[in-house]
């Protein structure tokens, strides 16, 4: 980042929305998805094969009729008795059929004969012509440019698919023979026969083949082929509707992928250059509240204002710490400084002595004082890189008890099964060290310190009990403030403790989801018998 007037920039400026990545990757997911779907659509295999096959069915019909009327009234008799078709009477039967079927425009009929040769051919009637050749001309409305290149487009997408679906293609010989097309060599088998052929860019040519029986007799084959342009143009008809549902989708999915983007990416702009300035020199910045959207930004807005909560917070008690630690310094140091000087003027061996163990007791004090302070400021560092791990507590406590030095009468660990719980073994010692050493310095010489174990519901509880005077009322929550001293004079322990120990265990013990507490023991009649601290910590399995 670059400096500018002892302040970062920001890395990066604040974009438009327009230019927002997110943005962008919505559009492409969301338009991708739209094509995809709209191309799969466009395909319409499943549609154009069942247009097909109707088609087919159809002309088979008109087929079977044009077959049975030939075998039945264009059939003449050989001298020797054999039947035959009669090609001069089967033209006019024929041409009727055609005419009073209303298709003489869309199929082409030609009849073979026995042997394989063309007979008849419907394209070479008079007044037929070329009609299966004929292209009609598009529709007014559809002569304008973007229809055509619409309708080329979409002719190259048929073209496309129809080379993948391996059609056969059309030839059709100057001379004709059964040969030619499988369909007629089947239907003089006397089987029925549907094919379809590929003319390219013209359509497709549906043809049945059927036999022209005289009862059981086969006298020929009669083949329909039928003009396959107008399931091509049903077909390009549904993929101009489906293209301008899809523009339709398309204008809907982009407008919405636009409102959902700018309803997703403003907030976060937002936040980002809320949180921009939450940093020193800026002041103190509130993140912006969107926990009402009640969605994951909301939620994030809500995550990032516990976030800087607790940073301000944090920052607030380091400023808080600091001046402790300095007051608290200020004493020893004072102390340390009114004896040294003293000891400069003082001529009385005796008196000199007892004042360098002035210094020298201070100095042991600020030692110990820095020493609570590095620990106290590295606790949350500390458990942060550590792994936890299950903790035994009652062998971990009887440690702590045989590492007492000089070894205290009167310390006693009450617990039965192995008691669990997951965190840092020499963090958790610490804590109870901490609390024995509260014990031990309150109890008379003559009181005891017992501790005992037990498992209450999902937690594990350590009390240490004393025989010491208690605590003042209301006092249970200060004596855990940082520095709180309050200890008899007597005993010689009030110089030893840098009043960190109680708020260091507290820590600790939040840090592993569990407490500290302390309570006065007291007897029927309500007198004070001693202090009770309780330590609670979560359960875990062994």
């Amino acid at each position: 980042m670059v400096q500018q007037g002892g302040r970062p920039r920001a890395r990066r400026r604040s974009r438009r929305w327009y230019r927002s990545p997110l943005m962008r990757r919505l559009l492409a997911v969301n338009l991708l998805a739209l094509v995809i779907l709209a191309a799969s659509l466009l395909y319409l295999g499943g549609y154009k094969r069942e247009l097909i096959e109707t088609e087919l069915r159809l002309v088979e019909a008109k087929g079977r009729t044009i077959a049975v009327a030939l075998g039945h009234e264009s059939m003449r008799l050989l001298a020797e008795g054999e039947p035959v078709l009669d090609t001069q009477s089967a033209e006019p039967l024929l041409r009727r059929l055609i005419e009073e079927s209303g298709l003489s425009v869309r199929i082409r009929v030609r009849v073979f004969g026995p042997d394989g040769t063309l007979r008849l051919d419907s394209r070479r009637f008079s007044g037929f012509g070329d009609a299966v050749e004929s292209e009609p001309l598009p529709p007014a409305d559809e002569t304008n440019m973007f229809h055509a290149a619409l309708r080329w487009m979409l002719g190259l997408f048929d073209l496309a698919f129809r080379e993948l679906e391996t059609i056969e293609p059309y030839r059709e010989r100057a001379e004709q023979k059964a040969s030619d097309y499988r369909e007629v060599e089947g239907a003089l088998q006397g089987e029925t026969g549907q094919v379809v052929r590929s003319l390219g860019a013209r359509g497709l040519v549906l043809s049945v083949a059927l036999p022209i029986r005289d009862f059981k007799r086969v006298l020929g084959a009669a083949m329909v082929s039928a003009d396959g342009r107008p399931i091509d143009e049903a077909v390009s008809e549904m993929r101009l509707n489906i293209l301008a549902a899809a523009a339709v989708a398309l204008v809907a999915s982009v407008l919405l992928t636009i409102y959902m983007a700018r309803a997703i990416v403003r907030p976060l702009r937002d936040l980002s250059a809320t949180a921009e300035r939450v940093r020193p020199g800026y002041g103190r910045v509130d993140i912006q509240d969107l926990s009402g959207r009640n969605d994951e930004i909301g939620d994030l807005s809500a995550a990032l204002r516990r976030m800087t909560h607790a940073l301000w917070e944090g920052m607030e008690e380091t400023e808080k710490f600091a001046a402790d630690v300095s007051h608290e310094l200020r004493t020893p140091l004072a102390s340390t400084y009114s004896a040294a000087e003293t000891a400069i003027r003082e001529n009385d061996p005796a008196k000199r002595r007892k004042l360098m163990q002035i210094v020298l007791d201070d100095v042991k004090r600020l030692n110990r004082l820095i020493d609570s302070v590095a620990d106290f400021s590295s606790l949350g560092v500390q458990f942060s890189r550590a792994e936890t791990r299950p903790v035994d507590m009652g062998g971990m406590v009887a440690a702590c008890i045989d590492a007492e030095q000089p070894p205290r009468p009167g310390l006693a660990v009450e617990a039965g099964d192995p008691l669990i719980v997951r965190g840092l073994e020499a963090q958790l010692a610490r804590v109870v060290r901490n609390l024995i050493d509260n014990a031990r310095s309150y109890s008379p010489a003559a009181g005891s310190v017992r501790l005992s174990l037990a498992r209450e519901r999902d937690e594990v509880v350590l009390r240490v009990d004393d025989d010491g005077p208690g605590f003042q009322a209301g006092k249970e929550e200060t004596i855990f403030d940082r520095f709180y001293t309050d200890r008899p004079e007597a005993g010689g322990h009030g110089d030893r403790h840098s009043g960190l120990g109680l708020s260091i265990s507290r820590d600790i013990a939040r840090l592993h989801g569990g407490s500290v507490g302390a309570s006065n023991r007291c007897d029927a009649d309500g007198a004070v018998q001693g202090a009770r601290f309780e330590l609670r910590l979560p359960a875990a399995e062994a």
